[in-house]
């Protein structure tokens, strides 16, 4: 091929026609996404440093075990902030696509011995529930933007577990049905009584209630008079706090086995809070609680446009948030550097470079 027939396209080291997504979504899981997106994930030296000061504290927390969980991703729209957030998510639970896991992707990413070390470690030591999501789309339409923050995670950490997200005490039941070793019989019972699965006919339980108390009297989880009684009274009994969702992951992670852990990385967080100190000092209890009972065994970690100190001394006024600033020790903040080495690196790049 001559010079006069080279085309500019033929200079770069990938299609420069093919689709790139311009803004991740984290709920966005599909294996041809999350392939390209942990391919061409660019490690810049900004992002370096990111994953080393991570790794560095979550590996840390191994060995010593520590109340400072929190970890505030920061960064203004477009900076990478969520595509960060997804890429620790595919790190921490070594996601497996098209045959490839995301600790192979990175060994070809980094090549720093020590940095390297601290991911494989992480990855490699314990279980995990790596629990992702945008606390937007998490939260209830009917609430959405008062909810209480801990509302959202507890819905998040129900779907997790396969049970039913929206309603507290229906989920409970089914928490304490697997707890007695009576779930799958009571699934199956209901199958054979209504003809549908649970959990199809879940959501609409309340239009169900003759055939689940018959389940749960045939599975021999209670009687049928107090099955009805707590249908009647559809949760009004129930009650819910930080302290409650505390109790409760405690009581998974250690019947799942030592060294469990429970991660949630939930995306725009400060834009969710906006100026509301309510849902602020919610979410500094969150893992103030999660901090103290757990010590490392479940961790936050959180995007918002804004870094933790203008939102606390300049967003939401009127309390004292230095709690939650000693809780979310590792405090991670993307610039445009990172933005414009992105685009050279994954659109630019050259043959031969």
């Amino acid at each position: 091929m001559t010079a006069a027939e080279i085309k500019i396209e033929d200079l770069f080291e990938k299609d420069i026609r093919r689709d790139i997504d311009g803004v991740i979504k984290v709920d966005k899981e599909d294996e041809s996404s999350v392939y390209t997106e942990l391919d061409e994930y660019v490690v810049t030296g900004e992002s370096l440093k990111h994953f080393d000061n991570f790794f560095r504290n979550y590996t840390a927390a191994m060995e010593e075990p520590t109340d400072r969980i929190g970890v505030w991703i920061s960064g203004f729209f477009g900076s990478g902030k969520s595509h960060f957030l997804k890429i620790l998510s595919y790190l921490l639970e070594n996601r497996t696509v098209q045959g490839k896991t995301a600790l192979e992707f990175f060994r070809e990413k980094i090549t720093d011995p020590a940095i390297l070390a601290n991911i494989e470690k992480a990855v490699n030591t314990g279980s995990k529930d790596v629990i992702l999501f945008n606390i937007d789309s998490k939260a209830n339409t009917v609430n959405k933007g008062d909810e209480q923050i801990v509302n959202i995670f507890m819905r998040a950490f129900n779907d997790r577990r396969g049970y039913l997200g929206d309603v507290f005490w229906i989920a409970e039941l089914e928490e304490q049905l697997e707890d007695k070793e009576l779930y799958e019989l009571f699934k199956a019972e209901f199958k054979r009584i209504n003809g549908e699965s649970w959990e199809e006919r879940r959501v609409a339980y309340s239009f169900e209630q003759d055939d689940i108390i018959e389940a749960l009297v045939n599975c021999g989880f209670m009687s049928r008079e107090a099955a009805t009684r707590l249908f009647e009274s559809d949760g009004a009994s129930y009650t819910f706090s930080v302290e409650k969702f505390a109790n409760k992951l405690d009581q998974y992670c250690k019947s799942k086995g030592e060294n469990h852990q429970v991660i949630f990385l939930v995306d725009e967080v400060g834009q969710y809070i906006g100026e509301n100190s309510e849902l602020m000092l919610n979410l500094q209890t969150i893992v103030e609680d999660l901090g103290t009972r757990l010590r490392g065994r479940a961790w936050v970690v959180v995007t918002s446009q804004a870094d933790i100190d203008t939102i606390t001394k300049q967003h939401v006024k009127g309390n004292d948030f230095s709690k939650i600033q000693g809780r979310f020790n590792t405090r991670l903040s993307l610039t445009s550097a990172n933005v414009d080495e992105v685009i050279k690196k994954r659109i630019l790049q050259k043959k031969g470079e």
